[in-house]
C-alpha cells in the first residue's frame, strides 16, 4: 500500500509538514491524584558559616521526607532562602556576588590577580568566594558595609576573585575554606589569611585596621579571629627570593616535573623510572618521524605511548605530545577510490567535491591520511560508519594518551586526602574546567556534574526539580524518549505535562501570544513561587533539525512575579558537531553525553547546571560524597555546598572522566568544534544532494528525505543526519529492516527503528498517538520485528490535487465503511512503517563514506519493486 506521502519533496518541507502542525495537540493532562506535598529545598544551616574546598564539610542541609514524630530529628534553625534561587527578570542583576559592584575590582585571570596584589600603594585585601558558597552569601553584605568604611577605603584596594575562576590562585594562596579574605602588601605579598564567616565578620574591621596600623610587620590570627602582629616582615629582596622560589614551586607542580606528581610517578613505577625514562624517549622520538605509527613499544616489552594534557596546554608527562594535524603533510590531491565503486566517477565527484568545499573538508586537507591510522585500521576497507549519533568513535591517538597517563600516574578514590587521591581530584576539578571552556560557560555561572549518560542528567533534574500543584512540564514533541519520562516526576509532584510542537513555541515564546502561556491554577498550599520547565533538544536526534536556541531567553522571559520558567536544553545530539556557547545561550540546564561527541569513554556524561539553579533542587537520596554529616539512628544529615559534590552519588567515575579531557584535546587538536561543524556539515550537503535527486526510471523519486535540508538556510536549522524512507518506483515503501540487513551487508554502519524518539518519527511519518497505543504487548522495539501498521487512512488526492473517477471507485472497493454519500468515501487501508533509516555522520566522516552510501543505494535500489 501507498504512504500518505506522494514524493519526496512534500515531506521535506519542515518537520511537520505531513501532519498539520497547528493547535492539533490536546490540553495539559492533569493529575487527579492526590500530590505529594513539596519539601523545602534545601539550604545551608545557619551554624554552617563556612564551607570546606576539597572535600570537608559544606553547609547545605538535607530536608526530612519522615512525618512529624515519626522519627527524632536533631533540630537545625532555618536559614534564609537563597538570594540566587530568586527569580530574575529585566536587566536588574540579583545575582549576591553582583552586588555593590563599585566597591570590587574584580580578577578574573591570573595576570588580573597578580596585577592587583603586586601594584599600588595601598594594601590590598582580596575577598575568596564561590557563587554556590552559602556561606560567603550570608557574610557578603557585612563584608561590603566594612568595605564602604571611607578610611579603610584610603588604606585598601579590594579585590574579589571566585575561587571556580581561578583554583590554582586559590590553592597556591592556601584558600582552604570559604568565606575567606587575604591582606596583601605589593612588594611582600601574603601579610595575613582571615576567616570571614558571618559569625566572624564583625572582626573585619578591627583586623583591616590592625594590619594598616602596623606597617612593616608579618600577621597570625589567634583562635578567636583576631590578627594579631608577629614580627618584621623580610628585606624586599629577602620577599622576592621567596616569591620566587614559591613560583618555581607551583610551576613544576603543575607541569608535572616535581612535587606530588613526581612522587605518584614514583608510586606507580615501583622503582622503574629508568624504564620509564626509556619508554617516554622512545615514544618521543617515534612520534618526531613524519609518517610513523603513534605508537611504539619499549625495549621491556611496555606499550610506549603519547599523550597531551587537556589543561595548560603542556605534557602532562615526559612523553613527546601527540603531533597536531596542522603539522602534517597533506595528501595528495588523488585519494583510491572505496572497493565496489567506479574509479574513474569516483575521481571526478571528489575533484569536484573538494574544489566546492577544500576549505572545510577534513581539517586543512589530513584526514585522509589520518583516518586510516586512527579510526580505519579497526574496520575493514568496505567499511563505513555512519552511525554517529548512536555512538561517535575514538581514534587511536586518543587511546594511547588515555593509557599511557593510566601507566604514568597513581589514581585512587578521590573522597580522601592522601597523594592518589588529591592527585586524582585535582585531574577531575581539571576536567570539569575543561568542559565549561569547551562550551565557554562561566565558572562563577555554571557547574558540571557528571553522570552516568545524558539520560542520567535528565533523570537527576527529573527527579530534584521543584514541581508543585501549579506545576508545567512542557516539552517539544521531537524530544528523545528519555526527555518524555521526565513527566512522570512532573505528575507525582502534583504538576502536568504538555507536548508541543515548533509552531506552537514560536507563537507562544517568540511572538509572546499570551493564550499560549500556562496560568496555574489555584491550590489547596498555595506556593509563594511556582516553577515550571521547558525541555526542547537543540538537535534532534531523529532527523538532525536544530531548533532555535533563541528560545532559551524567550521562554524565561515569560516568567511572571509568581511563575517561573527554567529551560533545558537536551545537547546529546547537538554537541557532538555544533558549538554550543552557554555565554550566548543561558540555559539553565543541559544534559550530554561524551561517548556521542568522541567515542571514548563510555558511562560518562555530564549535567551541567546554572549555580543559581542549584538551591532549587530538591535533593532526596543521598550517600556517599553527597553527605558531610550524618547519623544512623536520627534521622539528621547534611549534604556538602558544592553543587558537583552535592549531585554526584557516590564517587564518580574517575578514571572516565579524567579520560574525557584527551577527547576534547584530540577534537581541539583538529581545529575545534567549529572545524568539526564545517567539516560535517560539507558533507551532509553533498550527501543529501546525491540522495535527493535519485530517480527510478519512470522519473519517480527513490527516497523519501524527512528534515530541514531542502530550505535556503539548511546549515543554520539541519545538522549531520539524514533520515529517510526508500520508495519503489511505485511509491510504496521499501523495507527499511531488508536494507538494515543489506546495508551491514555491505558494510554500512547505519540505524533503522524509530531511533527512541516516537514523536518525530510517528509525526513524519503519520502514525497517530491511538495506533501506537493499539500496539502495546505487540512491539517491543527497533530491534524487533513488527515494522508496518495497517491502518485507515483518507484517500489522498492526485498529482492535480483533484479526484476523479477512477480514484472515488477504488476507493469504494477498498473501504469498509457504509456509504450514504459519495463525499463519505474518505478511507483506504494502508501499511505505514513504525521506523525509517538514519545515516548520521560525525568528526571522522569521510569523502569515501558519503560517496560509497550514495553509489550503492542507487545500483542496490533504483528501479527495484521486490
Amino acid at each position: 500500500m501507498r504512504l500518505a506521502f506522494k514524493s519526496a519533496v512534500p515531506v521535506q518541507g519542515g518537520p511537520h509538514a505531513s501532519r498539520p502542525s497547528a493547535s492539533a495537540f490536546p490540553g495539559p493532562r492533569l493529575v487527579a491524584a492526590t500530590p505529594v506535598q513539596p519539601t523545602a529545598a534545601p539550604s545551608c544551616s545557619s551554624s554552617g558559616d563556612s564551607c570546606s574546598l576539597g572535600g570537608g564539610a559544606s553547609s547545605f542541609a538535607g530536608g526530612s521526607l519522615t512525618p512529624s514524630g515519626q522519627a527524632k530529628r536533631r533540630a537545625t534553625p532555618p536559614a534564609a532562602a537563597p538570594e540566587s534561587a530568586v527569580k530574575t527578570t529585566g536587566t536588574v542583576d540579583k545575582h549576591w556576588w553582583n552586588q555593590d559592584k563599585d566597591l570590587w575590582i574584580e580578577a578574573h585571570t591570573e595576570e588580573d590577580f597578580q596585577r592587583e596584589i603586586s601594584t599600588g600603594s595601598k594594601l590590598v585585601a582580596v575577598d575568596f568566594f564561590a557563587t554556590w558558597c552559602h556561606g560567603c552569601e550570608k557574610s557578603y553584605p557585612e563584608i561590603c558595609r566594612v568595605v564602604k568604611d571611607p578610611e579603610l577605603q584610603k588604606k585598601y584596594k579590594f579585590v574579589k576573585v571566585c575561587v571556580d575562576e581561578l583554583k590554582s590562585v586559590a590553592k597556591s594562596e592556601g584558600i582552604t575554606g570559604l568565606p575567606r579574605m587575604a591582606v596583601y602588601q605589593p612588594g611582600y605579598g601574603q601579610l595575613a589569611l582571615l576567616d570571614v564567616p558571618f559569625s566572624k565578620v564583625k572582626f573585619l574591621k578591627t583586623n583591616l585596621n590592625v594590619i594598616s596600623g602596623n606597617p612593616g610587620m608579618s600577621f597570625g590570627v589567634d583562635p578567636n579571629g583576631f590578627v594579631v602582629p608577629k614580627g618584621k616582615l623580610p628585606s624586599v629582596d629577602e620577599a622576592a627570593v621567596a616569591a620566587e622560589k614559591k613560583k618555581k614551586e607551583i610551576e613544576a607542580l603543575n607541569s608535572g616535573t616535581g612535587g606530588l606528581f613526581e612522587r605518584l610517578l614514583k608510586v606507580a613505577g615501583g622503582g622503574k623510572e629508568k624504564e620509564q625514562k626509556a619508554a617516554a624517549a622512545a615514544a618521543a622520538a617515534k612520534a618526531a618521524e613524519p609518517h610513523s605509527s603513534s605508537s611504539s613499544t619499549s625495549a621491556n616489552g611496555a606499550h610506549a605511548s603519547t599523550m597531551t594534557s587537556a589543561g595548560a596546554g603542556q605534557s602532562s608527562s615526559s612523553s613527546a605530545p601527540v603531533k597536531a594535524p596542522a603539522e602534517l603533510v597533506p595528501p595528495a590531491g588523488y585519494c583510491k577510490a572505496p572497493p565496489g565503486v567506479d574509479a574513474a566517477a569516483y575521481q571526478a565527484a571528489r575533484k569536484a567535491f573538494l574544489a566546492a568545499h577544500s576549505g572545510e573538508y577534513g581539517y586543512g586537507g589530513v584526514i585522509d591520511e589520518m583516518y586510516p591510522k586512527e579510526v580505519g585500521c579497526r574496520m575493514q576497507p568496505n567499511e563505513h560508519y555512519m552511525d554517529y549519533t548512536g555512538s561517535s568513535v575514538y581514534c587511536q591517538s586518543q587511546l594511547e594518551a588515555v593509557f599511557a597517563e593510566l601507566r604514568q600516574c597513581m589514581f585512587g578514590n578521590p573522597h580522601s586526602a592522601n597523594p592518589s587521591s588529591s592527585f586524582t581530584s585535582e585531574r577531575v576539578e581539571e576536567v570539569r574546567d575543561m568542559v565549561l571552556r569547551f562550551f565557554n560557560a562561566s565558572a562563577a555561572e555554571y557547574q558540571v556534574v557528571f553522570t552516568k549518560s545524558a539520560t542520567d542528567g535528565l533523570k537527576l533534574v527529573g527527579e530534584t526539580f521543584p514541581w508543585s500543584e501549579g506545576s508545567m512540564f512542557r516539552y517539544l514533541r521531537e524530544n528523545h524518549n528519555s526527555v518524555l519520562g521526565i513527566r512522570e516526576y512532573a505528575l507525582q509532584g502534583g504538576g502536568a505535562f504538555q507536548a508541543v510542537n515548533e509552531t506552537f513555541v514560536d507563537r507562544w515564546a517568540l511572538r509572546g501570544d499570551p493564550a499560549c502561556d500556562h496560568v496555574p491554577p489555584a491550590t489547596r498550599l498555595p506556593a509563594p513561587l511556582t516553577y515550571s520547565l521547558f525541555t526542547f533538544p537543540a538537535e534532534d536526534n531523529f532527523a538532525g533539525v536544530k531548533y532555535p536556541l533563541e528560545w532559551v531567553r524567550a521562554v524565561q522571559q515569560r516568567s511572571t512575579d509568581s511563575h517561573r520558567w527554567l529551560v533545558m536544553v537536551d545537547a546529546a545530539a547537538y554537541v557532538p558537531t555544533q558549538p554550543l556557547d552557554l555565554s550566548a545561550t543561558p540555559v539553565d540546564f543541559v544534559d550530554l553525553s561524551f561517548y556521542k561527541m568522541f567515542g571514548f569513554p563510555t558511562g560518562v556524561g555530564a549535567l551541567i547546571v546554572k549555580t543559581s539553579v542549584v538551591p532549587l533542587m530538591r535533593k532526596v537520596f543521598w550517600g556517599g560524597g553527597t553527605v558531610a554529616l550524618a547519623t544512623s539512628e536520627d534521622n539528621f544529615h547534611v549534604l556538602k555546598c558544592k553543587p558537583s559534590d552535592r549531585l554526584e552519588d557516590g564517587t564518580v567515575a574517575f578514571l572516565d572522566v579524567i579520560a574525557v579531557k584527551h577527547g576534547i584535546a584530540m577534537m581541539n587538536s583538529l581545529g575545534g568544534i567549529r572545524r568539526v561543524q564545517a567539516h560535517v556539515a560539507c558533507l551532509t550537503e553533498w550527501l543529501y544532494g546525491q540522495l535527493s535527486t535519485m530517480r527510478h526510471s519512470n522519473g519517480s523519486p527513490m527516497l523519501a528525505i524527512f528534515g530541514k535540508h531542502q530550505l535556503p538556510n539548511h546549515r543554520a536549522v539541519q545538522g549531520g543526519i539524514l533520515n529517510f524512507e526508500l520508495l519503489r518506483p511505485d511509491g510504496s515503501i521499501f523495507s527499511y529492516k531488508t536494507f538494515e540487513r543489506e546495508a551491514a551487508t555491505a558494510g554500512f554502519h547505519v540505524r533503522t527503528g524509530a531511533e527512541c524518539n516516537p514523536g518525530a518519527c510517528y509525526n513524519y511519518l503519520g502514525v497517530k498517538e491511538a495506533e501506537v497505543e493499539s500496539l502495546a504487548g505487540k512491539k517491543e522495539g527497533c530491534e524487533d520485528d513488527v515494522e508496518f501498521i495497517r491502518v485507515q487512512r483518507p484517500v489522498t488526492a492526485s498529482q492535480e490535487d483533484c479526484v476523479s473517477s477512477s480514484d472515488l471507485l477504488r476507493s469504494i472497493a477498498n473501504s469498509n465503511l457504509s456509504l450514504n454519500h459519495p463525499a463519505a468515501v474518505a478511507l483506504k487501508w494502508m501499511e505505514v512503517p513504525l521506523g525509517s533509516v538514519r545515516v548520521s555522520l560525525g568528526w571522522w566522516s569521510t569523502f569515501d563514506d558519503v560517496y560509497a552510501l550514495a553509489d550503492w543505494v542507487e545500483r542496490t535500489y533504483r528501479d527495484r519493486t521486490e
